[in-house]
């Protein structure tokens, strides 16, 4: 048997052409004439008895081809993925280039190839973290909003008022009517209630029966509402203008919160909680932009399969499970109103980019040595069920602790903290001065140090439920103002990890 071979460079697919030798090409016509034989009734013999040029004769020799053919080219096709030492991770595709002699074509998807090239030299300046007190003013009205007062009034529409309203939109082009009754909402500017540029026509507007028809901008991120015509009917029932209560050490005693009893704490804990949330905000900016640079400046082979593998999870996401099964699909589909070419195609750049960012960071755990212990896994879990139970210890502590203490919930644990560790260390890497390169052997911090191909091999487990990678912190009501929140360490959303071990996983 004669096999040569031909990486298609940029595809991660390998190209086998197997010329089979006569001898065996025989031998396996005459196993395909005799199982033909047993099935096929062919007259004046019994099954299994009738001679090779008879079944010839009777069913023709392409048929006796093609039965050989079903046995013998996955039989020749195996023994050449071995011989040639072919990584494959998904079906081949077979062509018959010929038949005499039988030369067979597969053209099989392989393992991703992938060079950081010199990664340690990437650098990415980190953005200075300051609150301003535009921001600290800000926090402050939306706290006050919390308790302000809403007292009806006699009058057009103001900024600022609340409304009471039944509202009912028609988008030209679009056949169903949405409506909504006794809708109550904020009167604010820059604010999107219903579509783009409904909220700031009603400014103006007495309480009774209003038409109201403009365009929709022809920038908005949706084609099926760029540009297009919008009429609603608005029955305008109530207008309430807004009182807001003055801060003073009063009212800051009446929010109750934990040491801030004046307006000086007041704004101190604002300012804290701001800080924080900037920080983090920032982190997870800068974290997306040095995992980009990683991926723009990496060399990447990797086959079209593990997208549209990473294309069916993210169907099976956004349709909650219903593709399942080909009627759950079809279904889905019709109820957004697309194709199932449409929606591949919509999900395939994401999917695409989520690849990518798998491949290199677990290229770079392998190169970085990132390992998680189970200590660090127990330590991970020990946050995780104090945060969701409020540092109460009892049976609810212990029946969250039940959900993430699993084989399966311990090993998302585990991959979470693997991609989080070494995103980390890519930020150290990036985060130092231009004349800062490192030399020698990788340097780690004491908790990711001593894995090699085990610590690539845990985050590219298979991971079952999705476990949340941290809690909101309880920081309150001036908080909440703030919209304060606790920011993913690796941004491509909030199934991130999870994902990033599938890709890994299908890769492997």
């Amino acid at each position: 048997m004669a096999i040569t071979t031909e990486r298609l460079e940029g595809q991660g697919l390998v190209a086998l052409q197997i010329e089979v030798d006569q001898e065996r090409v025989d031998k396996h016509m005459d196993r395909a004439v005799a199982r033909i034989s047993r099935q096929v009734r062919i007259p004046g013999f019994r099954p299994g008895k009738a001679d090779r040029r008879t079944v010839e004769r009777h069913v023709g020799t392409a048929a006796i081809l093609q039965e050989a053919l079903e046995e013998l080219v996955p039989e020749v096709y195996n023994e050449a993925l071995e011989s040639e030492q072919i990584d494959a991770i998904d079906q081949p595709e077979f062509e018959l280039e010929s038949t005499e002699p039988l030369v067979v074509k597969a053209t099989v998807p392989v393992r991703p190839q992938v060079d950081l090239k010199d990664y340690r030299s990437l650098r990415v300046p980190r953005e200075d973290v300051e609150v301003t007190e535009e921001q600290v003013q800000e926090t402050f009205l939306q706290l006050r909003r919390q308790f302000a007062v809403l007292e009806p009034v006699d009058r057009p529409v103001e900024w600022n008022d609340h409304v009471r309203a039944d509202v009912a939109v028609q988008v030209e082009g679009h056949p169903d009517e949405h409506t909504e009754e006794d809708a109550e909402f904020p009167v604010r500017e820059g604010a999107v209630v219903s579509l783009p540029g409904f909220v700031e026509r009603l400014v103006g507007l007495a309480v009774g029966e209003h038409t109201i028809e403009y365009t929709l901008d022809e920038d908005l991120p949706s084609e099926e509402l760029a540009g297009k015509p919008v009429a609603y009917k608005v029955s305008l029932k109530e207008v309430k203008r807004e009182i807001l209560p003055d801060v003073d050490d009063e009212f800051v005693s009446s929010l109750d919160e934990d040491d801030v009893e004046t307006v000086a704490q007041l704004e101190e804990r604002v300012r804290t909680d701001l800080q924080k949330q900037a920080e983090r905000a920032t982190t997870e900016a800068y974290h997306n932009e040095v995992v980009d640079l990683l991926i723009a400046t990496a060399s990447l082979d990797y086959p079209e399969v593990l997208v549209q593998r990473e294309v069916d999870r993210s169907i099976d996401r956004e349709s909650n499970h219903a593709s399942h099964t080909p009627e759950g699909l079809e279904n889905w589909l019709k109820s957004i109103g697309r194709t199932e070419e449409e929606v591949r195609e919509m999900f395939r750049e994401q999917a695409d980019l989520t690849v990518r960012r798998a491949l290199v960071l677990g290229e770079l755990i392998a190169a970085e040595e990132v390992e998680v212990t189970e200590g660090q896994v127990d330590e991970e879990i020990d946050n995780l069920v104090g945060q969701m139970s409020g540092g109460m210890a009892g049976a609810n502590s212990e029946a969250i602790r039940g959900l993430f203490d699993t084989p399966d919930g311990r090993s998302s644990i585990r991959s979470q903290l693997v991609t989080r560790h070494a995103i980390e260390r890519l930020e150290e890497i990036a985060s130092q001065p231009d004349d800062g390169a490192e030399e020698g052997a990788p340097r780690a911090s004491r908790r990711r140090r001593g894995a090699t191909a085990e610590a690539a091999a845990e985050a590219a487990a298979e991971v079952g439920e999705p476990t949340p990678e941290a809690a909101t912190e309880p920081v309150g009501a001036a908080s909440d103002a703030a919209g304060a929140s606790e920011v993913p360490v690796a941004a491509t959303g909030e199934d991130a990890d999870a994902t990033e071990a599938d890709v890994t996983e299908d890769a492997n």
